[in-house]
């Protein structure tokens, strides 16, 4: 892969694919703002670069807003509630814009099957293989013929993914070194301040 430089055009592309409104974290920050001040873009580029380089970030940009929302009223068990982290809106468009030059890496190299919609950006992995049952469903239906499935459900899968092998598919991959030690650096650098409605409780 080759080496990454950020330039103010990829801080403009990765705000304007951004939703305006979705929710900051501890930045405050919508990426509206970004978008409306074009004039920012060629020093947050530089910024950008420079923490790249040093590997390294402010705790500010890798601590995220963990809300913990009951799932019912029992609000007494922990296992009822669902948390929803916010980022802040900076580490995101960092992390954006280092994902679609990963993504550019891999197409140009062919690096993931076609068929691969789960990691693919823009790919609708879980609606696709909806459609294509209920039109499945509808035909089997209308020609009264008999039809057996099964579904797969992987509990928590993005979440039991080791980070080790994360990192050992970014080597495969040939992916950046410095963008490799840069994200393994932001991994050690993750908090969480929970939140349980509105107040905030701890670092964890």
């Amino acid at each position: 892969m080759d080496p990454v430089i950020i330039t103010p055009d990829d801080v403009a592309e990765a705000v304007r694919r951004a939703p305006n409104w979705k929710s900051p974290g501890l930045d405050g920050l919508h990426h509206y703002w970004l978008k409306g001040f074009v004039v920012c873009h060629a020093v947050l580029a530089r910024q950008f670069q420079e923490a790249l380089d040093q590997k390294s970030l402010p705790s500010l940009f890798t601590t995220g807003i963990t809300h913990l929302v009951p799932k019912d009223r029992d609000s007494t068990d922990p296992g009822k509630y669902g948390p929803i982290t916010c980022l802040p809106t900076i580490y995101k468009t960092l992390t954006s814009i280092l994902s679609a030059r990963i993504t550019r890496h891999l197409n140009s190299n062919q690096v993931m099957s076609r068929a691969q919609n789960g990691c693919r950006g823009g790919g609708r992995g879980t609606k696709e293989p909806l459609l294509i049952d209920a039109v499945i469903g509808k035909v089997v239906k209308r020609n009264r013929r008999n039809l057996s499935a099964a579904w797969i459900d992987y509990k928590k899968a993005f979440d039991s993914v080791p980070h080790t092998w994360l990192k050992r598919v970014l080597e495969l991959y040939k992916v950046d070194c410095t963008v490799r030690d840069f994200l393994g650096q932001c991994k050690g650098q993750w908090s969480t301040i929970l939140c349980h409605l509105g107040e905030r409780m701890t670092v964890a």
